[in-house]
């Protein structure tokens, strides 16, 4: 039995670059990105509020979801300072936790403690900035890093991104 081999061997220069093609459809939008939202935590809600994620976010299970709350705003130098949640409180009646949770649909901002809340654990207007942080992203080792990071300036130096903010209305 004989086995028959083709040779193609390409002489010559190559020709001219042909038209760039047409654009393809956008891809998904792996970026980081933030949106900002007031919560009312008060008795009558159960100390927990709920907000939808933006329809514009796509979580999946292996994203990671940050939130931080406005603690104050410094005039003079222009600055917004901003703390990681969960923060903790320590106060003569206890210890008392805000903290949140979310899902694919939302994000729950809630007040714990080991005490019973009452009127004077209320909070309205709560600014709270949440960071969504999809998987693909980042490899599993920063993973770590981005968690720990305790302010929003910190994360975007651990990610080497800025932070996209999606405006909510």
């Amino acid at each position: 039995m004989g086995s028959l081999s083709l040779l193609l061997i390409s002489c010559g220069e190559r020709g001219p670059v042909g038209p760039e093609g047409p654009q393809g459809p956008a891809g998904p939008n792996i970026l980081p990105v933030s949106f900002e939202f007031n919560a009312d935590l008060l008795r009558s809600n159960g100390f927990e509020f709920f907000q939808d994620i933006p329809p514009q976010i796509d979580i999946i299970e292996t994203d990671v979801m940050l939130a931080y709350v406005f603690e104050e705003y410094i005039p003079e130098d222009d600055l917004e300072v901003w703390r990681k949640m969960p923060v903790i409180d320590f106060n003569n009646r206890g210890t008392r936790l805000l903290d949140f949770d979310f899902t694919f649909l939302d994000m729950r901002i809630f007040l714990d403690a080991n005490y019973s809340l009452g009127s004077l654990d209320e909070f309205e207007g709560l600014l709270i900035r949440a960071v969504h942080i999809p998987a693909d992203y980042l490899s599993n080792l920063k993973m770590k890093e981005v968690k720990g990071a305790k302010t929003i300036r910190e994360l975007e130096t651990i990610i080497g991104s800025e932070i996209e903010n999606i405006i909510l209305k």
